[in-house]
């Protein structure tokens, strides 16, 4: 067929034709005619290449079964579903509608391990003899042992042996995927390893529902006799490894045995009736099952029993490009919905930030003021207070000033005669009794611009209140050089003798 004749497909033909190559890897020349022969159904279409075609055309068959039992019309995808388990079932069954897809919800881990089983006393005793001479033949005629049936030589075990079966250690979920990891590597050593997850079921299934993943769940029953080969030649296939490193990005493997607890669970929550099982798990946007709801994770295929590695595959495929195309929605749709959520949260976080500018803007404003109001009100009482101390300064000196002792009489005994120099170059002279205290010579110095005007002033009854004078200033004698300190004392005479100049020092704040 040439390619103006593709070109004349509709675009769901187009779709099927996609599909189909991607599973099988066939040149289009061959797959159009199959998949007209198959009315479209891109399925169908892949169970006849893989199982040849059919003696019977099994879509009329199944058609008529659907118009027989009067069911109601189902949707495209759940019909393909149908007519594809119709066709993996043997030309001799009847062709039976499959059970609708059903909604995988959380399994219950805290359950108690199952009780190991253990024949009745009486198998025990009565097969004893038996017993003996089963463990006897078997390890002389072990090399003829592929001549007896595998499920006979368990029935004949489980009823000569005595020994009970030892129940396996209940353990959390993570810990019970880890054993299940092991143990599968020390008995089928896989090269490569198969990329189990390392968690529990409920835990996978969440994790594929919030990312918009497929979760393979696989489930296997040691006691039972075909899960060897299943997991030699389909699980450990080359082909599904392929498969599965084409879609790591978008597909989750889990898997659990029937003999721990949480694998049991899961097996009675996916409704598993035979083994070895797998399931195809992923979220629907639309309710496709008994009860089912959009949003729920729900099971697209089903592989119950062993099957080849390239019908499991097929199967895998699919399912996958069937459910692909939500998915993709679904993922977008999430990705838009965190863009969305990112620029809210950027958005809020800078109008938090320019926010906060205000505020701290505001609070620094605000500090200033106060600061300004606070020096302002700390300058004011400053000012108030080194007026006031002015005004107690003067009021002292107008009162000191009226009670310095008269100048006594040149001619009177016992008198000192003092020249001191100002710090302006002014010079005073005056004559003290040498007994006057030297705190006299001192109140001159400070109070004499006011001596002689005091009739001029009003002068004070009494010094201020709360106040204690202290001079600014000191007296030194210059050669040699003494200074006449008040804080040490004592009477005129007595610290300068019969006369002398002094000089008057200012005094700093470290003085």
């Amino acid at each position: 067929m040439s390619t103006s004749d593709i070109a004349q497909l509709n675009a769901t033909q187009q779709e099927a034709l996609q599909t189909y190559i991607a599973v099988t890897d066939q040149d289009p020349t061959t797959a159009i005619p199959l998949l007209q022969r198959s009315d479209w159904n891109v399925q169908i279409a892949i169970s006849r290449f893989f199982d040849g075609e059919p003696a019977s055309d099994l879509l009329a068959e199944a058609r008529a079964a659907e118009t027989a039992q009067s069911l109601p019309a189902p949707s495209s995808r759940h019909a393909a579903n149908l007519q594809f388990e119709s066709l993996l079932a043997a030309s001799s069954s009847p062709i039976r509608r499959t059970p609708p897809e059903d909604v995988v919800q959380r399994v219950d881990t805290t359950a108690t391990t199952t009780p190991a089983y253990q024949p009745p006393p009486l198998f025990s005793v009565f097969f004893a003899p038996f017993n003996v001479l089963f463990r006897l033949f078997r390890s002389i005629l072990s090399p003829l042992s592929f001549l007896v049936p595998s499920f006979a030589s368990s029935i004949i075990r489980n009823l000569l042996t005595s020994q009970p079966r030892s129940s396996r250690r209940q353990l959390p979920p993570a810990d019970t995927a880890r054993r299940f990891i092991r143990e599968f590597e020390e008995t089928y050593t896989p090269n490569p390893p198969l990329p189990f997850i390392e968690s529990g079921f409920n835990l996978a299934l969440e994790n594929c529902k919030r990312d918009s993943k497929f979760l393979l769940a696989v489930l296997l029953s040691p006691s039972h006799d075909e899960t060897y080969t299943w997991v030699r030649d389909t699980l450990m296939s080359s082909q599904l490894h392929q498969f599965l490193q084409a879609h790591q990005h978008e597909l989750t493997l889990w898997g659990g045995s029937v003999q721990d607890t949480e694998g049991y669970q899961v097996s009675n929550s996916l409704n598993c009736t035979k083994f070895p099982f797998a399931a195809l798990i992923c979220q629907t946007t639309e309710g496709t099952g008994t009860g089912s709801r959009p949003g729920e994770m729900t099971v697209v295929m089903r592989a119950a029993g062993p099957m080849p590695a390239s019908e499991l595959v097929a199967k895998l495929g699919t399912a996958m490009t069937a459910q692909q195309s939500q998915l993709a929605a679904t993922r977008a749709q999430r990705a838009e919905q965190q863009a969305e959520r990112s620029l809210r949260e950027e958005q809020d976080s800078a109008y938090e930030r320019s926010l906060a500018q205000d505020r701290e803007r505001a609070r620094r404003k605000r500090e200033e003021e106060e600061a300004r109001a606070q020096a302002e009100k700390q300058a004011l009482e400053a000012a108030a207070l080194e007026q006031k101390r002015a005004e107690q300064v003067q009021s002292w000196r107008l009162w000191r000033s009226s009670h310095i002792p008269e100048e006594p009489d040149t001619n009177s005994p016992g008198t000192v005669r003092l020249s001191v120099r100002l710090a302006d170059g002014q010079r005073l002279i005056r004559k003290f009794e040498s007994d006057a205290p030297l705190e006299d010579l001192y109140a001159f110095v400070e109070c004499h611009d006011l001596l002689g005007i005091q009739e001029k002033l009003t002068i004070p009854s009494q010094p201020p209140d709360d106040y204690n004078h202290e001079y600014k200033f000191r007296l030194v004698s210059p050669m040699p050089r003494n200074v006449i300190d008040l804080e040490s004392g004592g009477t005129i005479g007595a610290r300068i003798g019969r006369g002398g100049n002094l000089i008057v020092e200012e005094l700093d704040a470290e003085d």
